[in-house]
C-alpha cells in the first residue's frame, strides 16, 4: 500500500484577529445589501403606475384671504307694478285697448255689459224712491193726528181758564150769599175737570210728538239701509267700467274679444313703467340661504347695477325659487320689460380663511379628497372643504397656504394615491 502524507502534515492554529476581520467583512456585506433593498423597496413605493398629461389638468395654489359666499342666477327685469285687472260681474266684455298702447291713469280699458246687475239697480232705486214716498206720507199723516191733538189740547186749555173764572165768580158770589154751596161745589168739580182733561190732552200730544220722533227715525233707518243697497249696487255698476289704475302701457288680454266672462276672472294687465325690479330664478339647493336685504350685484348687459333683495317668494317652482330686488339707484330709462340679466347674490363673507379656485375637483372628489402637486407628482390626500362660491372654496382642514392642487376632474385618476405628471 502506498501511505499518504498525513502524518507529515501540521495543524497550525489561526490567529483570533483574522477571524474577527473576517466576520467584520461579511456584516458589513450584509448590512450593505439590507440598505440597498431598503432603497430599491422605498423607490418602487413611490412609484406611480398611472401617467396623465400635465397639459390636461389644472392647477392653482392654495392661499389665505377673504372668501366671499356667493351664487350666480339668471333672471329678468319686471315692472315693480303691474296690476292685474279683474271682471267685478258676469257679463260680456268689450276691450278698448289693444296690448302695448301707453294708458293714463283713468282711461278707459274695457267695459263689461251686465244687464241683469243694471236691471237690478233699477229695481232697488224704484224701492228707495217709494219708501222715501212712503216716509213722506207718514210724517204728513202724523202731523195731521198732532194737529188734531193739539187742537184737544187747546180745547182743553180754553176750558180750563173758563172754569177758572167761574169757580173765581162763584167764590165772590158765596161770599156774598147769592149763590148756593151747591152751586159753588159744582164750579169747583168743574175746574177739577178741566184741570184733569188739559193735562190729559198735553200729554197726548207729547206722546203724540214722541210717536212721530219714531216713526221718522225707523223710517229713517229703512231708506238708509236701502240707500246701502242702491249705493251696493251703483258700486257694481261703475265697475263694470275698467279703467288704468297706474300710467304706463297695457301689459296683455287675458280673455277674448267680446267673450262672456265671470266674477273674479282675469281680464287684462297693466304694467307700471315708473319702476322697475328684478325678478331672479334661484336653485332650489340655495332656497335656505337666501334672506330679505341680501346684496345683488347686477350685470345688464355693458351696465353693472346693484340692489337689496326685497322679496322671496314662500314657494318652489320649477325647482325655483322666485326673488325680486330692488334697485339701490336706477335710470328707467335705460331699462326695458322682460330684459335678461345675471345676478351675483352675495350670500355671506368669511374673512382670513384657506381658500382655493374653484374646480371640477370638488364634485368628482366628493369634497373629502384632493391631490397635491410634488415635483411631478400628484399625491392623493384628505381634505375637508367649507363654503363654496362662485370662484372659490374654503378648506378647513388638510392644507396649508402656498400647496398647489389639481382642481380639475378627478375621474382619469381613479383613486391613485400617486399620479406622475408627464
Amino acid at each position: 500500500m502506498i501511505q499518504g502524507t498525513e502524518q507529515q502534515d501540521n495543524i497550525i492554529a489561526q490567529p483570533a484577529k483574522r477571524k474577527l476581520r473576517r466576520y467584520l467583512a461579511a456584516a458589513i456585506v450584509i448590512a450593505l445589501l439590507s440598505v440597498s433593498a431598503i432603497v430599491v423597496f422605498q423607490s418602487a413605493g413611490q412609484s406611480a403606475s398611472l401617467v396623465l398629461p400635465r397639459n390636461q389638468l389644472q392647477f392653482a395654489t392654495v392661499q389665505r384671504g377673504d372668501l366671499v359666499r356667493d351664487i350666480a342666477v339668471q333672471g329678468r327685469i319686471v315692472a315693480a307694478n303691474a296690476p292685474t285687472l279683474y271682471s267685478q260681474d258676469t257679463g260680456q266684455v268689450q276691450l278698448f285697448k289693444q296690448p302695448g298702447e301707453a294708458v293714463v291713469a283713468g282711461d278707459l280699458l274695457a267695459t263689461i255689459a251686465s244687464p241683469a246687475l243694471q236691471s237690478d239697480l233699477q229695481q232697488q232705486q224704484a224701492v228707495l224712491l217709494s219708501m222715501t214716498s212712503e216716509a213722506e206720507r207718514a210724517v204728513l199723516t202724523a202731523r195731521e193726528q198732532q194737529l188734531d191733538i193739539e187742537q184737544v189740547m187747546n180745547n182743553g186749555q180754553v176750558n180750563l181758564l173758563a172754569a177758572r173764572r167761574e169757580l173765581q165768580r162763584a167764590t165772590q158770589s158765596i161770599e156774598m150769599g147769592v149763590i148756593r154751596a151747591l152751586d159753588f161745589d159744582i164750579a169747583k168739580d168743574n175746574l177739577t175737570k178741566a184741570e184733569l182733561e188739559f193735562d190729559h190732552a198735553k200729554r197726548k200730544v207729547e206722546l203724540a210728538r214722541d210717536k212721530l220722533a219714531f216713526e221718522q227715525g225707523s223710517r229713517a233707518q229703512d231708506i238708509h239701509r236701502q240707500q246701502l243697497v242702491v249705493n251696493e249696487l251703483q258700486r257694481k255698476v261703475a265697475a263694470l267700467d275698467i279703467t288704468a289704475p297706474v300710467t304706463g302701457q297695457l301689459g296683455s288680454w287675458l280673455v277674448e274679444q267680446q267673450s262672456h266672462v265671470l266674477p273674479g276672472q282675469a281680464l287684462l294687465t297693466v304694467i307700471d313703467l315708473s319702476q322697475y325690479e328684478a325678478e331672479l330664478a334661484v336653485p332650489e339647493s340655495y332656497a335656505r340661504d337666501l334672506a330679505p336685504n341680501q346684496q345683488v350685484d347686477i350685470a345688464l348687459g355693458n351696465q353693472q347695477l346693484s340692489g337689496v333683495i326685497s322679496y322671496i317668494a314662500p314657494e318652489v317652482r320649477n325647482n325655483q325659487v322666485s326673488a325680486r330686488v330692488r334697485f339701490a339707484q336706477l335710470d328707467n330709462t335705460q331699462l326695458r320689460q322682460s330684459q335678461r340679466l345675471t345676478a351675483r347674490v352675495i350670500l355671506e363673507h368669511k374673512a382670513d380663511v384657506l381658500k382655493i379656485a374653484r374646480g371640477d375637483f370638488i364634485s368628482s372628489g366628493g369634497g373629502r379628497q384632493a391631490y397635491q402637486v410634488l415635483d411631478n407628482q400628484a399625491v392623493r390626500k384628505n381634505v375637508e372643504l367649507g363654503a363654496i362660491s362662485v370662484q372659490w372654496v374654503e378648506i378647513l382642514s388638510g392644507a396649508s397656504a402656498g400647496e398647489q392642487w389639481v382642481i380639475s376632474n378627478l375621474s382619469d385618476f381613479k383613486d391613485q394615491n400617486r399620479v406622475n405628471l408627464n
